[in-house]
């Protein structure tokens, strides 16, 4: 049967699909962060809650074959891009917790080397491979209905920390936008 504009229409065509989704309902979680980071393992736990999730562009770069005709050809698939990585809004506790997390995470990455004495940068082994971040998309039961795994995941960046007298914020607010070398959508049975 055709969509047309009518209320049972629409009703009909989530009704059949098991309804609507909504976007409050996700869960978030990391494995495997890097061990024997100075500082990191006290602060780690199995699921984290965020604010905010938002998962950027998958796109694919192509390139023009230039046969001759019109324009420059076809465009052929040349390879997948994940632009702009994911970026995370985590609430902040009282103790600061998430605070230290991520900013000891950066530290090994990219921290001061011994004495002060210049900046080193991590092996990949030691801060990026392994780490896996998983959101999974819920049903209104709390049932996974699908899941965005990453691999090997690192945060690139923080989002400015916002502090005001103002209160337009009713909490603290910590913001950090990750990279990773691949995304994964897995579907349960739908």
């Amino acid at each position: 049967m055709p969509l047309n504009n009518s209320i049972k229409s629409v009703k009909d065509y989530f009704k059949s699909r098991k309804g609507i989704q909504r976007a409050n309902r996700y869960s978030l979680s990391f494995s495997g962060f890097p061990q024997g980071l100075e500082g990191l393992s006290p602060y780690l736990e199995p699921e984290y809650i965020a604010d905010e999730v938002l998962i950027g562009e998958r796109a694919i770069d192509h390139v023009s074959d230039n046969l001759p005709g019109y324009g420059l050809g076809r465009l052929i698939p040349r390879r997948q891009r994940f632009a702009n990585g994911v970026t995370i809004v985590f609430p902040v506790a009282g103790n600061n917790k998430i605070l230290k997390l991520f900013n000891n995470w950066f530290q090994s990455i990219y921290g001061e080397g011994e004495n002060g004495q210049g900046f080193y940068v991590r092996y990949y082994d030691d801060t990026v491979r392994g780490v896996t971040l998983r959101v999974k998309i819920l049903d209104l039961n709390g049932n996974t209905v699908s899941q965005f795994r990453f691999t090997e995941v690192f945060p690139t960046q923080s989002l400015p920390v916002k502090l005001s007298y103002t209160g337009s914020e009713p909490y603290l607010r910590y913001g950090v936008t990750f990279n990773y070398r691949e995304q994964i959508h897995e579907f349960e049975n739908t």
